[in-house]
């Protein structure tokens, strides 16, 4: 081990442990709070403010405790949380660590690293088939640590929201645009296969075969639900983008884009701005999530900002079999 190396490991103070979550909570928020305030959408501010109300809850916290334990490892300084590691399950034994933070006044300790390892470790013994983190792409430090670590970049995406009002943007009805798709079934599912990746269907992706034609269909979308909303942009009889909404009634509402490798950004933002008009009447917060640099004239033109862009990382779960 080099001189630097030791001198880091020398400065640590403090130690791991798991999260309580009976009282760690709150100093969980705030240090969550402070590492990614800049990129934290309604969702994540939402995210943080119920580990607060939870804490106060004690009837909750007694339950979820026994019930529903919070996974993950915090490095505690004396009283102060200066650390924090969450380990999200995911089904088919797919782990992602995730709010990996450190206080800015303790990093470049080597606690990023350990908490780290130790959060893989924690997986592995599980016998994880798969470990996942996100990292922001401009973040490099971080980024060469988890490479060390055995972690390979698999996408990078963007996330952008809906943010410009509507009534500086609204344009005139396009002809080209129709609800009727179902004939467009084949180009979507492929388009969709490639925005949105086999590998990554683990995390909050829907089964995209209710977005396609059929009696099994019709009847999930009759009874389950019912207020799946799709529209395409066509030329000349054939289909150039489709975009699908889904309500959500837990958190934000994405918008699920299928796109043509050729269509224009004018006629793709007319179509985005047509889904936006169609659903303002829900008051829906809405976000689109796609490869990254891809079809970003577009999204501006319809009223979207960039609000970050992750890169999705992955190393090998645990080597031994499932038993």
């Amino acid at each position: 081990m080099s001189t630097a190396s030791l001198s880091l490991q020398s400065e640590v103070r403090g130690r791991m442990r798991p999260i309580n979550i009976l009282r760690d909570l709150p100093k969980i928020a705030d240090l969550v709070e402070l590492c990614f305030h800049k990129n934290m959408d309604s969702e994540g501010q939402r995210y943080v403010q119920q580990m607060r109300s939870a804490n106060q809850n004690s009837r909750f916290l007694q339950w979820a405790n026994s019930s529903l334990p919070m996974l993950g490892y915090v490095w505690e300084d004396g009283s102060e949380i200066i650390g924090n590691i969450s380990i999200v399950p995911f089904s088919k034994r797919i782990f992602l660590l995730a709010n990996i933070a450190v206080h800015p006044d303790y990093r470049r300790r080597g606690i990023a690293r350990q908490l780290t390892e130790r959060g893989m470790q924690h997986v592995r013994e599980r016998r994880a088939q798969a470990i996942w983190l996100q990292v922001e792409d401009q973040n490099d430090p971080a980024i060469h640590l988890y490479e060390s670590l055995g972690f390979e970049s698999r996408a990078k995406r963007s996330t952008w929201n809906a943010s410009i009002g509507l009534k500086a943007l609204a344009p005139a009805s396009d002809p080209r645009i129709t609800r009727n798709i179902g004939r467009f079934w084949p180009y979507q599912q492929a388009w969709l296969m490639q925005a949105y990746p086999p590998h990554l269907h683990w995390y909050r992706m829907p089964n995209f075969e209710i977005f396609g034609p059929g009696i099994k269909n019709w009847l999930y979308r009759l009874f389950v639900e019912s207020d799946l909303r799709q529209w395409a942009l066509q030329q000349n009889g054939m289909p150039k983008a489709i975009v699908s909404w889904l309500p959500m009634y837990t958190r934000r509402t994405q918008l699920w884009l299928a796109t043509a490798p050729d269509v224009d950004a004018q006629s793709l933002s007319a179509l985005l701005l047509h889904a936006r008009l169609s659903l303002r009447a829900r008051n829906a917060d809405l976000y689109i999530d796609y490869p990254a640099e891809q079809h970003a004239e577009a999204f501006q033109q319809a009223g979207f900002s960039l609000q970050r862009t992750l890169l999705w990382m992955e190393a090998p779960g645990s080597s031994q079999p499932w038993i």
